[in-house]
């Protein structure tokens, strides 16, 4: 008979590999981070199509098109790009990530298995040319998914909270005879945020190469509602399930 082997539940690391996690436990550290987020108007079947059954899109639709530069975090520094969905979960608002894409690992590993959140590596640029901002989405290189240009030109005081950010976790099953996943649930991520400083003005959004693999042209943009430049810190702490599916 052989020897019992000695890793208990216990014992196990907070993410995989089991005797050398990946990521360690939250909640994570960001300083002096940068952003670009542009709120615009798109079209109610194109998202309500992507939008998880427990959730309520707000009317007129809306979505947010976002990129990041995190200088300094406890994932390392990394760039960011996320799409998301304004929707509510039993009347309180929230916004949905329906894509997302970092440029390193350990937070998109982090991402995928704390949050939900889908994250993707891609190749993504956050730059000042003249006295503009300007952010790019590729995947794979070469592929330019996206364009944003952001010009700030007023200073904002304060800004309004559109509830957590919300992620659908998927693992799929290892049961071969099922198509149903071994889990799926929402999980909404109270970050907390410390604003520096925030300006407005204008922006636009191209979609340069399309891709059926990340579709991020996913969501026509009707109008431009809002476009914001903002620095903070934040702290990300572990998420919250709000429904399973």
């Amino acid at each position: 008979m052989g020897a019992r082997g000695r890793l208990t539940l216990e014992r196990l690391g907070y993410s995989m590999p089991a005797d050398a996690p990946a990521f360690q436990a939250p909640p994570y550290y960001y300083r002096n981070a940068q952003a670009i987020s542009i709120k615009f108007e798109t079209d109610l079947e194109a998202a309500l199509e992507v939008l998880p059954e427990p959730l309520e899109l707000i009317e007129p639709a809306h979505a947010n098109l976002s990129f990041y530069w995190y200088p300094f975090t406890t994932f390392g520094p990394y760039h960011e790009a996320i799409l998301r969905l304004y929707a509510t979960h039993d009347g309180k608002p929230l916004t949905y990530v329906q894509q997302i894409f970092v440029d390193t690992e350990p937070p998109m590993l982090a991402g995928r298995e704390v949050w939900g959140f889908p994250k993707k590596l891609a190749r993504i640029g956050f730059e000042r040319d003249r006295d503009m901002i300007v952010g790019t989405l590729e995947r794979p290189g070469g592929v330019r998914l996206t364009t944003v240009v952001m010009r700030p030109e007023t200073p904002v005081a304060q800004l309004g909270s559109n509830g957590p950010t919300t992620g659908l976790r998927i693992i799929p099953s290892a049961d071969p005879a099922t198509t149903r996943p071994a889990l799926a649930e929402l999980i909404a991520a109270d970050s907390q945020h410390k604003l520096r400083e925030a300006w407005e003005g204008p922006a636009s959004i191209s979609f340069p190469d399309r891709s059926a693999f990340d579709p991020v042209d996913r969501f026509p943009v009707r109008r431009i509602v809002k476009a914001i430049y903002m620095e903070y810190d934040i702290t990300l702490p572990a998420g919250r399930v709000i429904a399973r599916l």
